[in-house]
């Protein structure tokens, strides 16, 4: 509440914050569903908006429990929600329409068609663009969207495109979909023969591009901190409330002054202005550290919100009290104002005692009171009045509902099959035929007899469009028939161009409502999460499974192989602390896939993996690897080397 008030005080338009559950932030100082209401009104008496995050992917069991919070958010007047899962939100748009939604960064959303779709299909009303993308492709989405964008402009960097990162789940067992990210990011990696912080960004700040920013048609600027203090927060917005009024760029004091409130060794724009390279790394320093101890940051000084009053009191009537803030009027009435037999209150009486706001957040900057001569009203019933009109002015008159759910059952469950994902069609083996679709990464694809399906990019930004367009069309006309899909943004084009869609795990199925809506797009066949259980798998019967394969932990905007391995050649290993190897490869666009270091491996259990289509993927195994395993799974056998099981 500290750090809310300080963001109100400085002058932000909005706050987000999470609950004690299903956010991004779990490991943060979230708020109760009893202080909800507090924080909801004391920012609304302030003409201040709160969005509440619900951003992460959710269990099936965690459904109703999800749909609870909801409906609290929704009766305490709420004015957004911030959803990352997909299946969440068509829970929500169904059972409460008017609540309106914003979709997380965690969605994923960095081109124009995800950003459409989003808003066409889910009813997404604001999407919070992925942090990587440079200034002209923010432009155009948010000159050309219906819905409206929300970039985030200071604070930290995740490494891996948002909502892309299993780095953290994979090393530690900590879901960063799921709130618990550990940031493996922030630690050394050694790349060829140099250990550095090759993973850590510095803290991103687009305080030297206000003016590009306020022409972009971009709806919401959006300042990151719910890890941070409320020094942090009142000294940041201050600084940034002051830029956006100004409709100037930082000066050199002020990014000083932001920077020693928080920085990793400075800040970085280096995506909004497509600068990408060894400068945008950084880590928190012991200077940064010392700096941010002596930084006065100078508490935001409270303010109370303007309110007038107008009260009536007639003799022989009810008392009548009329409170108006600048997003709400409203009028109550009281005890029955009678004639006085001795004493009468005088209009200062009234005045006195009507002002008396106390603990709200509230001051009276105008009262008017009529009333006849000779009054006797109780001061408890004025007192009375006056918290009525309290109340009403935060009655959001909404009601939660009691919703009960079961997992989504279809008829005709989709028939099981086998798919790989291979890496390049060097790596194909003879064996191949043991897969009903085998893919390869659409820009790899050069015509092999072995391939019927390709793998469409993790990120493919507007500009790229032309390119890969090309290219599916290419395929088609080789007679490729399946399209490995990777994002929301990537769906209406490749099913118009004719291909059987398939959705791969980025997608981030978790329960069986993202995998109706997925169907409802034109997906009939998903890869689910890599995250989820045996027993959370029961829901899926027939859906995609990763049985085999070295899952990607990281997909990053920046290269981080090139000032090593070069472009050229763009592939090797990061090893970590442990001396785990890592293997790394460049993909299209001049990005990286960086895979975890053992394979999950389920050859030997195949009763446990029955009841679903498997998918495997090979990544840097050669092509009398994948023979080996291919008939490892054809005969059940166990292996002898390190690997990583679904339990």
């Amino acid at each position: 509440m500290d750090a809310l008030k300080s963001a109100v005080y400085a002058g932000c338009d909005a706050v987000y914050f999470g609950l004690e559950l299903f956010n991004a932030r779990i490991r943060a100082k979230n708020f109760t569903l009893e202080a909800l209401g507090e924080a909801v009104r004391f920012c609304h008496a302030h003409g201040v908006k709160v969005y509440v995050t619900l951003n992460t992917q959710l269990f099936e069991r965690e459904l109703e429990k999800a749909l609870q919070y909801v409906g609290k958010a929704y009766e305490c007047g709420v004015d957004a929600l911030i959803v990352a899962d997909f299946g969440v939100a068509s829970l929500i748009k169904e059972h409460y329409p008017e609540l309106e939604i914003h979709a997380s960064t965690q969605a994923s959303a960095h081109n124009l068609d995800g950003v459409e779709l989003l808003h066409s299909s889910l009813g997404f009303s604001r999407v919070v663009l992925a942090r990587e993308l440079d200034y002209k492709s923010i432009k155009y989405i948010s000159e050309n969207a219906e819905a409206e964008t929300e970039v985030f402009v200071h604070g930290a960097h995740c490494m891996s495109v948002s909502g892309q990162c299993l780095a953290s789940y994979c090393m530690g067992g900590r879901s960063g979909n799921r709130g618990e990210c550990a940031q493996p990011c922030r630690l050394p990696y050694t790349i060829g023969k140099e250990k550095g912080y090759h993973l850590s960004l510095k803290d991103m700040s687009l305080s030297s591009h206000i003016p590009e920013l306020l022409s972009s048609g971009v709806a919401s600027l959006k300042i990151e901190g719910r890890m941070k203090n409320g020094a942090y927060v009142g000294g940041t917005v201050s600084v940034w409330r002051r830029l956006i009024d100004e409709k100037r760029n930082a000066t050199r004091g002020e990014l000083s002054t932001l920077g020693a409130l928080f920085s990793r060794g400075g800040f970085t724009d280096g995506y909004f202005i497509n600068k990408i390279d060894k400068s945008m790394l950084g880590i928190r320093s012991d200077e940064d550290k010392e700096r941010t101890s002596r930084v006065d940051s100078g508490e935001v000084a409270e303010k109370k919100a303007g309110i007038a009053l107008v009260a009536d009191l007639y003799i022989g009537q009810r008392s009548k009290l009329t409170l108006i803030h600048p997003s709400k009027t409203v009028t109550v009435y009281g005890a029955v104002v009678e004639k006085a037999i001795n004493n009468p209150m005088s209009q200062a009486d009234v005045e006195k005692n009507l002002i008396k706001f106390g603990n709200t957040p509230f001051t009276v900057e105008k009262i008017t009171v009529n009333m006849d001569n000779g009054i006797m009203i109780r001061n408890s019933a004025l007192n009375e009045l006056r918290r009525t009109a309290v109340e009403e002015l935060f009655n959001t008159g909404r009601k939660s509902k009691e919703i009960h759910l079961s997992p989504v059952k279809t008829d005709t469950p989709p028939t099981k099959i086998k798919t790989a994902l291979f890496n390049n069609e060097g790596q194909i083996p003879a064996n191949y035929e043991y897969f009903d679709i085998r893919f390869l990464p659409l820009n790899r694809y050069k015509g092999s007899s072995a391939v019927n399906g390709v793998a469409l990019p993790p990120v493919v930004l507007d500009k790229e469009w032309g390119e890969v367009t090309k290219m599916l069309e290419l395929c088609r006309e080789r007679g490729i028939k399946f399209a490995l899909v990777s994002n929301i943004g990537q769906v209406e084009r490749v099913r118009s161009l004719g291909f059987e869609i398939i959705g791969d795990y980025r997608f981030n199925v978790f329960n069986s409502y993202t995998v109706k809506y997925l169907k409802s797009i034109g997906i009939e066949r998903c890869i689910v999460s890599p995250e989820l259980s045996l027993a959370q798998l029961r829901d899926f019967c027939g859906q995609g499974v990763i049985v085999y394969g070295k899952l990607p932990v990281m997909t990053t905007h920046k290269c981080v192989l090139k000032d090593t391995y070069g472009c050229e050649k763009c592939k090797g290993y990061i090893k970590d602390r442990q001396g785990a190897s890592l293997f790394a490869e460049g993909v299209y666009g001049h990005r990286n896939i960086i895979y975890n270091s053992v394979p999950i491996y389920m050859a030997d259990k195949k009763t446990d993996i029955y009841p679903y289509s498997h998918h495997f993927i090979f990544s840097d195994e050669k092509r009398d690897e994948a023979y080996e395993i291919i008939e490892a799974y054809k005969n059940g056998t166990a292996s002898s080397r390190s690997i990583k099981r679904i339990k």
